[in-house]
């Protein structure tokens, strides 16, 4: 029974874990937006905010790139899209604790990028 309880409870955390992670959409940027340093709401700064059809329910306006030391490498690529009109894919967390602080309307936090030739 133990050891039954112990394997249903690592499938769900497992499962859990796997569900927060999301494809949005193949589409194009519309927008960009990067923040330095907001006086406002100061756990946005550094972020860039991109708008894009996602079709998801928690974000389907957009994703944001949180700042960090990969930040660069990703708003780079999300610039190359950008300005060469290339489709562009996202994975992000879908979930509510990683969701942009930074506006009435949610985006979800960019976990990688691909993009896609038409």
């Amino acid at each position: 029974m133990r050891k039954t309880l112990l394997t249903g409870l690592l499938f769900l955390a497992t499962s859990t874990v796997n569900a927060e992670i999301v494809n949005t959409q193949l589409g194009l940027i519309t927008d960009i937006y990067s923040w330095g340093k907001s006086e406002v709401t100061p756990s946005v700064d550094g972020d860039t905010l991109i708008k894009i059809p996602t079709e998801l329910a928690n974000c389907p306006g957009g994703v944001y790139i949180q700042h960090s030391e990969y930040s660069d490498k990703l708003l780079s690529m999300a610039m190359a899209a950008y300005f060469s009109n290339q489709t562009v894919r996202f994975q992000v967390w879908n979930d509510a604790d990683k969701i942009w602080g930074g506006s009435k309307e949610n985006y979800c936090k960019v976990r990688s990028i691909r993009l896609t030739k038409k």
